[in-house]
């Protein structure tokens, strides 16, 4: 046997391959992690950035990165053209330092307006369910839909972005600077993102999914994409995910994923301060961070889907959450929708903070 001859080879030609192994094995791992890394964090080239992502991805016909069963599959169709929204936004004047911004009189006016009818709608619907978390849950979109008629809701221009499942809402900025986009959960999905990229200069977008193909490849096209989950505690967590193999069942199963936790995964791993968009669809992993939006993050406005079907113990934090966003007014929600028994998506603007009063409502 060969491991037998290798017993009698001479001695010290063993005790030098040993001591070459012990001094080179290391750099040559931390070589290979090098190479991984920068692959992994090249940015996108500016020829792709508002390219759609059929430019760049497999042929038709291909499925990439399937285990079983049917793998996604990329086309060829391509629709380079950006919305004529893109000029007019491009054209806009400099925001210039939103740190020392002040929020014009008649922006001011509106939100307190906003508010105020906002409050006297939503908080007597909200106080019937006051210790009544899992009957909140269930009911939410049939009563609290009600406000998202309000006339003065109009004044807030609030503009859809079709995916391909559902609708992102969002508000236009009003004057020029870097934006910043976060996509929790990209779901094998990216249609209202690129929509976006194609609307909204100087966008940059960060994704995180743990189910890495395909959504790396169709993340990559636009923005930088994570291979893993965002939750509350570094480690292996239970997620519901939807594997790259099911799509034409689109059935989601339970898998241990790698979980970063989301503070740390927006200000330390993404250095950012402010958040122009988030977008939140982690079937469930939102549960476990919803106490940190309150007041550790800096979101101008945010779209979540909220799943207390499948984690039931969810429902007394989405009760909490509601509660404490009406007792801070520093957000309103609407354009509450179901998509099942249990799980429903709603919309948070923030109408408190100035920085971003003044760079979507100002006139400039």
């Amino acid at each position: 046997m060969r491991y037998d001859k290798l017993d009698h080879q001479n001695p010290q030609s063993s005790s030098f391959g040993a001591m070459a192994v012990k001094r080179y094995l290391p750099i040559v791992i931390l070589a290979l992690l090098g190479v991984s890394l920068y692959c992994f964090n090249t940015g996108v080239p500016e020829t792709r950035k508002h390219q759609t992502k059929s430019k760049t991805f497999e042929p038709s016909g291909e499925v990439w990165d399937t285990m079983d069963g049917q793998g996604y599959q990329f086309t060829e169709e391509a629709d380079d053209s950006l919305d004529p929204r893109f000029y007019e936004l491009n054209r806009l004047p400099s925001c210039g330092d939103l740190s020392s911004a002040s929020v014009q009189q008649d922006v001011t006016y509106l939100m307190d307006n906003v508010k105020k009818q906002f409050l006297d709608c939503i908080t007597p619907i909200v106080n019937q369910w006051k210790g009544r978390a899992s009957e909140m849950n269930i009911e939410w979109v049939s009563k609290a839909s009600v406000c998202d008629k309000l006339p003065i809701f109009n004044d807030l221009k609030v503009e859809p972005f079709k995916n391909l499942h559902e609708i992102k809402w969002v508000v236009l900025p009003k004057c020029k600077e870097e934006n910043i986009m976060v996509t929790l959960g990209v779901g094998h999905d990216t249609t209202a993102e690129e929509r976006l990229n194609k609307t909204v200069p100087n966008t940059k977008f960060y994704g995180a999914d743990p189910i890495i193909e395909p959504n790396r490849q169709m993340y990559s096209a636009f923005g930088k994409f994570f291979p893993f989950a965002i939750g509350k505690e570094p480690g292996f967590t239970k997620f519901r995910v939807l594997p790259n193999q099911n799509q034409k069942t689109r059935k989601y199963i339970y898998q241990d994923v790698t979980t970063i936790p989301f503070l740390y995964f927006l200000h330390d791993i993404l250095k950012l301060k402010k958040i122009d968009f988030a977008w939140i669809d982690i079937e469930g992993g939102e549960f476990e961070f919803l106490d940190k939006i309150h007041n550790d993050v800096h979101f101008c406005q945010f779209n979540i889907e909220v799943h207390s079907r499948f984690a039931p113990a969810g429902a007394q934090i989405f009760h909490d959450f509601i509660f404490k966003v009406l007792e801070d007014q520093k957000y309103v929600f609407l354009k509450s929708m179901n998509t099942g028994n249990g799980v429903h998506r709603m919309f948070f603007l923030n109408v408190q903070d100035k920085a971003c009063l003044a760079k979507y409502y100002n006139n400039y």
